[in-house]
């Protein structure tokens, strides 16, 4: 059973807990709120770019113009964080990750501690490159290194955590190249009704360098709304159990307090008791 003395720190131990959860609560609503109304206005831009894309990149092979450049097959980009308090969000995401390249020969290259440290702990004896930026969103000269390995790349797979709602979060893979599959290449049924300006060699060229890391930056800033979104709420599951733990306390308290009361009045009593047979002796 506790003493007055642990049930005290215990209570002061939760009510700090508490603080704390409520000033990562708010930090996290504050940032996410920041984070989501840049996303919202760049996300139908960036969905413009990629049809584009597409479309340059299957006339292109319809042209059968083949990218010089591109001597490798294709390329897993695991999105991690460096820090930690985003609940399961992260361990679901690296799950994904290991079941679906486990299941087709690829090239990997894991970001960020978490999935460091949860790929070494574990049996996991797929071959990795691993990326440590200094911030969970990498300043520009960051995300130009690893753009560098892109570029040898057919097909470059991003897996990253995607914000559903504030109140979901969900592992999520995009072809960041945006490589037609084989059925809509042999469909007879597509054309293209397009005249390039310039020419689909250097249209190619752009997409492959400037866009490529454009759209790279903004699977960071996908990655970095759903890590806020998945901290809001754990955060905010802390405050609760906080809570809880300090409601128990205070009744511990107030049970230990009623029963040193009682000690106190028992003690009395036989005193009293004790003093009235003395002096009746």
């Amino acid at each position: 059973m506790q003493t007055m003395g642990q049930i005290r720190q215990t209570l002061e131990d939760s009510q700090s807990m508490k603080m704390v959860a409520q000033a990562y609560t708010e930090i996290a609503a504050m940032k996410l709120q920041k984070i989501r109304s840049g996303i919202e206005k760049n996300r139908s831009f960036f969905q413009e770019v990629l049809a584009v894309y597409r479309v340059v990149k299957v006339a292109a092979l319809k042209a059968n113009i083949a990218e010089a450049s591109k001597t490798k097959d294709t390329l897993s980009i695991l999105l991690t964080s460096n820090k930690r308090f985003y609940g399961d969000l992260e361990n679901r995401l690296i799950e994904f990750f290991i079941e679906n390249t486990s299941k087709f020969p690829t090239d990997r290259v894991i970001v960020g501690t978490t999935a460091k440290e949860y790929l070494g702990s574990t049996n996991f004896s797929l071959p990795y490159q691993v990326f440590i930026p200094k911030d969970d969103l990498p300043p520009m000269e960051e995300m130009v290194q690893i753009a560098r390995i892109l570029t040898d790349y057919q097909q470059i797979l991003v897996y990253y955590p995607r914000m559903q709602s504030v109140l979901v979060q969900h592992p999520h893979v995009v072809d960041l190249l945006q490589h037609p599959p084989e059925s809509f290449l042999e469909s007879s049924g597509h054309t293209f009704n397009y005249i390039f300006e310039p020419e689909i060699q250097m249209m190619m060229s752009f997409f492959n360098g400037q866009v490529t890391l454009l759209l790279l930056e903004q699977t960071f800033l996908e990655s970095e709304l759903a890590r806020t979104a998945a901290r809001l709420i754990s955060m905010d599951k802390a405050q609760v159990n906080a809570g809880e733990i300090i409601q128990d306390q205070k009744r511990f308290l107030a049970r230990a307090k009623r029963s040193i009361d009682n000690t106190k009045l028992l003690d009395t009593f036989a005193g009293s008791l004790i003093w009235r047979k003395e002096q009746n002796g």
